[in-house]
């Protein structure tokens, strides 16, 4: 996601639940990052594998770290956990059918303007689906991120600028790119707008940024 180290929140429209305190989810996450990490990897380990910095990683565990959506992306996707599971809300059982948009997870990163909604009850499904708004001014990380599998990205409302495998492109509402998402791949807003957009991904990917 954006290069800033935005504080990391997560909320509600008006139709759910109020926005939770921002550091209680900072210490959530810091939790979860150091239990997956120990035993597995050091600091400086996980760091490397990562491509984020030790003192950034040893910030974050002890809760005190302002984290972007990359940032925890790219953590999850080195530990090999799901960045669904750093999303507020329960993960539903893999049989039910129905998400009704008053329940979907959703992660919200104040300091960026992003705002991302799971739209699967579960991770543990064949495919993955990720509503995701990008504010005006919106930039990516310039290396991009890669996962396995195939992708596709449509662009609900808003001009997207997205670059993919080294190639730059220019995406009006109802337009679609798909994509081997091992490509490296990120966008950009430069406009005046919102972007909306859903990103389907199979298998479901664990690094869900772009």
């Amino acid at each position: 996601m954006a290069t800033r180290e935005g504080k990391l929140g997560a909320g509600r429209s008006d139709d759910g639940p109020g926005v939770p305190d921002s550091a209680y989810w900072i210490s959530r996450l810091g939790a979860m990052i150091k239990e997956r990490r120990s035993g597995r990897f050091t600091v400086e380990e996980l760091a490397a594998r990562a491509g984020v910095s030790a003192g950034l990683i040893s910030q974050i565990e002890r809760g005190i770290g302002n984290p972007s959506f990359s940032t925890l992306s790219r953590l999850a996707n080195a530990l090999g956990l799901p960045i669904v599971a750093m999303f507020e809300g329960p993960e539903f059982d893999e049989r039910q059918m129905i998400v009704r948009r008053k329940d979907r997870r959703r992660l919200v990163v104040p300091d960026e303007g992003t705002v991302h909604e799971i739209l699967v009850p579960s991770s543990n499904r064949r495919l993955g689906m990720l509503s995701s708004v990008l504010p005006p001014g919106y930039e990516a990380d310039e290396v991009g991120n890669t996962h396995p599998g195939e992708e596709i990205v449509l662009v609900v409302s808003g001009t997207l600028h997205a670059y993919i495998g080294g190639q730059a492109f220019v995406l009006e509402a109802g337009d679609t790119a798909t994509y081997d998402s091992s490509l490296p791949h990120r966008w950009s807003n430069p406009g005046a707008k919102p972007v909306e957009l859903l990103a389907i991904s199979t298998p479901p990917a664990t690094d869900l940024t772009h």
